[in-house]
């Protein structure tokens, strides 16, 4: 089977071309400190379905606004410039995948989950780190798409491995390539210009590199841990997979100790991930 070389994969899937125009268009208005409320929703409202994801988001349990948001120039007066950046970003994702069957689905459920997850997570912790573990959640499997993308044979025997005989993802795709998914992701994402933060959460959500307690960016660290339980949560709940997995032991994750997670609380989080996604999953489709 013929596998690229990680360099060439990356400038292949890195080109910017390939994510959705409004997307590109909204990096670069919110990056330029000219920019106002309506520059940012004259770009998004050219695209009729990310204006239609954004605003069902918006309204959603998610958010819990008290009124109605009735466009996409009203979210942005309430919720901002970078929450409506994380959403666009966010429902751009879905339009990455080259076709969308039953493999790529289960992709798209798992993240969904994942960010879903990651908001209730980071709940608490300050608006920048619920923006960036919501994006993050969304986004830390993004070079899962890019891997099924360029080589789904390929990616289908990972996937394969990873349902049929219990192997750990970033293991099946060594394996197979040689590197996996997180720094893919992480390296693509870096070229599309995502913001620093989100890139190093796509690269560090396994927590295979990064050690929290030594990172010095406190929203940083406080974003990835999140993801990582989240991820981890969606496991225990089936959230993306073929079987849910009790067995693991949430309390006992570095993520879990970090964010001073005990049992009660991760219970308590678990029945009301699952609840919000069973809620809150259609306003992503």
């Amino acid at each position: 089977m013929d596998i690229p070389v990680k360099e060439v994969l990356i400038k292949n899937a890195g080109d910017l071309k390939v994510l959705p125009f409004v997307a590109r268009k909204v990096l670069d208005t919110v990056g330029d400190e000219r920019s106002s409320v309506s520059d940012l929703s004259e770009v998004i409202e050219k695209d009729q379905t990310i204006s239609a994801r954004v605003l069902k988001i918006s309204n959603s349990a998610l958010y819990g606004l008290r009124q109605e948001v009735t466009s996409v120039h009203h979210a942005l007066l309430l919720l901002g410039f970078k929450t409506i950046r994380s959403l666009v970003l966010s429902v751009s994702t879905k339009s990455l995948y080259k076709q969308f069957g039953m493999k790529e689905k289960i992709i798209w459920d798992h993240s969904v989950g994942a960010a879903i997850a990651s908001k209730i997570v980071a709940a608490g912790f300050g608006s920048e780190v619920e923006e960036m573990a919501f994006i993050g959640g969304l986004m830390h499997d993004i070079g899962k798409v890019v891997l099924n993308n360029e080589t789904p044979d390929a990616f289908s025997e990972v996937i394969m491995k990873i349902y049929n005989d219990g192997i750990y993802s970033m293991d099946a795709e060594e394996e197979m390539y040689g590197y996996n998914h997180a720094e893919i992701g992480a390296k693509v994402a870096e070229k599309w210009g995502f913001p620093a933060r989100l890139v190093k959460i796509i690269a560090n959500h396994h927590l295979t590199v990064e050690h929290l307690d030594e990172i010095g960016d406190s929203i940083e660290a406080r974003s990835i841990a999140c993801v990582n339980i989240s991820d981890n949560i969606c496991k225990v709940l089936g959230i993306g997979y073929r079987d849910a997995d009790e067995s693991l032991s949430l309390v006992e994750m570095p993520s879990a100790v970090y964010l001073n997670l005990d049992k009660v609380k991760l219970d308590e989080l678990v029945q009301k991930i699952d609840q919000a996604y069973d809620n809150e999953k259609s306003a992503f489709d």
